[in-house]
């Protein structure tokens, strides 16, 4: 699909996964690291054994070659800018005073090459009044992405998952790229593609983030179950919008997400729920005959009160620990439940819906076998994105690069 692209690879663990998926796509894509090594192979998870490596760096660097240079030697260097003079797509994630000091900033190299892409991914832009300050993954996501529901009542607000607002930048940027190689097949000419990581997160969780500015005074992570909020009274019991702390249940194996909803909309789903509960004698009465569709009504009357509410999820709790996963998920098809589980590694690892759609790519890591996270996208026809080869060696590929690029 992209075999035609050349694409020069000046990115970190910041933006790996922008050329990870050009490369899927079959752009040529070269990976550049200095002498000693990009940091990124030294990114969390390292993998213990024959194959130990860094499985963040195997997975996102795979089908990629790679080109190493010792960027202090001025002919290394100069053969750094050469391949830069003939690709097609520069991609980068190294900071910017390093990039112009190398020569190797947009400026200098789409002086002469107005028909290159260049694309920038980083924490606050390629200029501006932030755009050198120091940044975490955590620090991108307090300045743009929600943190607040992350927390537990008054506790400080928690890290999103895995460090992954600049897996939203690096994902942003591919499409970005091919957009302007898109632009560039109309008007011959290339562009800037300046991608942020705190943009990113905020475009990823915009609902969140445009809660308050479009009116809603009182955001999801603000109500408590079951009180009045804005005039009516919060309907969620323990489902989406509400605080994590009472929709993520423990079960036998694990967690699963379940939410007790109330109210006319969604208030059946949960008397499924206690209908189940209640087959299997592990709520009483009163309880155990609530219509949760009038619940909220009831609470605004005053026949139950929020210690009732207690109650019933108090007996929620203590029969979700009989469960496993696995019989919740069946029981949410079978009966109706507002629940999913939470998957951990093994269960994605095992999942047979990520086999039977082809997900896991295959490659030899050390001689051993390995799975890595394989096609991003389904596309129908046999040129659909999919992972091309392991990640390289240490400037394994150098020398053909030069040789093939420069010829």
């Amino acid at each position: 699909m992209l075999e035609h692209l050349r694409v020069l690879d000046l990115t970190d663990e910041r933006g790996l996964l922008c050329g990870r998926l050009l490369a899927d796509l079959g752009a040529d894509v070269v990976q550049v690291e200095p002498a000693a090594g990009s940091t990124a192979r030294q990114a969390p998870p390292v993998a213990d054994g024959a194959a130990a490596s860094s499985m963040y760096w195997e997975t996102f660097a795979a089908g990629k070659r790679g080109a190493a240079f010792d960027l202090d030697d001025p002919e290394a260097l100069a053969r750094l800018r050469r391949l830069a003079g003939v690709a097609d797509i520069v991609v980068t994630s190294w900071p910017r005073e390093r990039l112009e000091a190398l020569g190797l900033d947009p400026e200098s190299l789409r002086g002469d090459r107005p028909e290159l892409v260049y694309t920038v991914v980083s924490a606050f832009g390629w200029d501006g009044p932030k755009a050198g300050y120091a940044d975490t993954d955590l620090v991108v996501w307090a300045a743009g992405g929600p943190l607040a529901p992350h927390r537990d009542g008054d506790l400080p607000p928690l890290r999103i998952s895995v460090p992954q607002a600049y897996l939203h930048a690096a994902a942003d940027a591919a499409a970005g790229t091919l957009i302007a190689v898109l632009a560039r097949g109309a008007t011959g000419r290339g562009q800037v593609v300046d991608v942020t990581a705190q943009e990113a997160v905020g475009v990823a969780t915009l609902a969140r983030v445009l809660a308050t500015a479009v009116g809603d005074d009182h955001p999801e992570w603000q109500t408590t179950p079951g009180r009045r909020t804005g005039g009516r009274t919060d309907q969620s019991g323990s489902g989406a919008a509400t605080p994590n702390s009472l929709k993520k249940w423990h079960c036998r194996d694990g967690m699963v997400e379940l939410h007790l909803s109330m109210g006319p909309a969604a208030g059946a789903f949960t008397n499924n729920l206690f209908a189940w509960m209640r087959d299997e004698g592990a709520v009483d009465e009163p309880v155990a005959s609530w219509d949760w569709r009038v619940v909220p009504d009831r609470l605004v009357a005053g026949e139950l009160s929020h210690d009732d509410l207690d109650v019933a999820r108090a007996a929620v709790r203590a029969f979700l620990l009989t469960k496993t996963k696995a019989e919740v998920l069946d029981a949410a098809i079978r009966r109706r439940l507002l629940c999913m589980a939470i998957f951990d590694m093994a269960d994605i690892a095992g999942s047979p819906h990520l086999a039977e759609r082809s997900f896991w790519g295959q490659v030899d890591i050390g001689s051993v076998d390995v799975r890595i996270p394989g096609r991003m996208a389904q596309v129908l026809g046999p040129e659909g994105p999919r992972v091309r080869g392991r990640a390289p060696l240490l400037g394994e590929h150098t020398d053909v690069v030069l040789k093939e690029w420069l010829r």
